[in-house]
């Protein structure tokens, strides 16, 4: 289950006994004050499994009203949309708090630890979905709520994700009936659910037409803008280029686009382009943005409501089993695809993304 909860049995007396300071002592900490004995509070919090559900400037009601939105760039306009979908949804009795691991697993370690006492659950896209054994989140005693990835043992915990598969089909599906069997796709690390999942959508279009998937179309990226640029440019160079291209989230969307206009490869005479997630700018560049559609504040919202959930759940010791939501996708059609054309993308072009990368 997502919930951390008190352990039974333990309380903060046995925190201060064990590091032998006052009761004051423990609660300091807890409040985010600075303590000599801070190491053996720690230490001792993790050997009794000590796990308060509340800040300890309010531990009587057992509540500290925040809530904390972990992500790893905030710089990127999803997760920021996130976060004013969850804080809408929050209500006036919760305050939201905001942080960013700056996408370093060493960051997001010790702000979980951190914030554990001082706030009473978590929404996080996590950096690593990969653990293996106990997972590395139960060890921090707080309701997390996993949005847009999961871990391997994500039905302990609950989660919001969108549909990556259904969004990827549609795109790849999209492009063929209009023509096209030279589809490349942009995808994010292979180890993320949403890189691993939108290649797999982007497969499964391929395989149901008997189209022939080529290793060289599907291109693994990081979900940056220079990661997007640089995947188009390897695209460009190709012996011969796809006649389409899918890219898998908005900021590789804006890299390869850019990629495009340095090479001169005009849209979609030589190449049509689908992104996915729709961008604020989609219908202001020429010719408009064909995306994938999702609504992220929605996903927010959904997230926050799941841990408000939860957070009732625990505070009235009622047994709730972990919530997996997903948010559906659309495919919106503007002026980016068109019919392949006759023409291959030139020589010219390559070696000017040769020169360009």
């Amino acid at each position: 289950m997502g919930g951390g909860g008190r352990v039974s049995g333990v309380t903060i007396t046995d925190v201060a006994e064990r590091v032998g300071v006052s009761v004051a002592t423990i609660s300091r900490y807890l409040s985010g004050f600075n303590v000599r004995q801070k190491s053996e509070i720690e230490i001792a919090i993790q050997e009794l499994n000590y796990r308060p559900s509340a800040a300890a400037r309010n531990l009587k009601s057992g509540r500290t009203g925040t809530i904390a939105i972990v992500v790893p760039d905030i710089s990127n306009p999803f997760f920021s949309s996130i976060a004013t979908g969850a804080e809408a949804a929050a209500g006036e009795d919760q305050m939201v708090l905001l942080v960013n691991t700056g996408a370093l697993r060493e960051r997001e370690e010790k702000i979980l630890g951190q914030l554990f006492g001082r706030v009473d659950g978590v929404i996080l896209a996590p950096l690593q979905e990969d653990d293996e054994g106990p997972s590395f989140f139960s060890k921090f005693g707080l309701p997390i709520v996993f949005v847009d990835r999961i871990t391997e043992d994500y039905e302990k915990f609950d989660s919001v994700l969108v549909d990556n598969i259904k969004g990827a089909r549609l795109a790849t599906e999209h492009l063929i009936k209009l023509g096209h069997k030279r589809i490349a796709t942009i995808v994010g690390p292979l180890n993320t659910t949403p890189g691993k999942l939108r290649a797999e959508g982007y497969k499964a279009a391929l395989r149901k037409q008997k189209i022939e998937l080529h290793k060289r179309y599907l291109v693994e990226s990081d979900f940056t803008r220079a990661g997007g640029y640089a995947s188009m440019v390897k695209l460009l160079q190709e012996s011969t280029p796809p006649t389409a291209v899918i890219t898998g989230n908005n900021l590789m969307t804006i890299g390869a686009l850019e990629a495009l206009k340095d090479n001169g490869v005009r849209i979609p005479e030589d190449i049509s382009i689908i992104g996915f997630d729709d961008l604020d700018f989609s219908t202001l560049i020429e010719p408009g943005l064909t995306a994938i559609f999702r609504d992220f504040e929605a996903q927010g919202a959904e997230a926050m409501r799941i841990l408000l959930a939860r957070l009732q759940a625990n505070n009235t010791n009622t047994e709730l089993s972990p919530q997996h939501s997903m948010v559906d996708v659309h495919l919106i059609e503007r002026g980016s695809c068109a019919p392949p054309s006759s023409k291959a993308i030139s020589g010219k072009t390559r070696i000017a993304a040769q020169s360009k990368s």
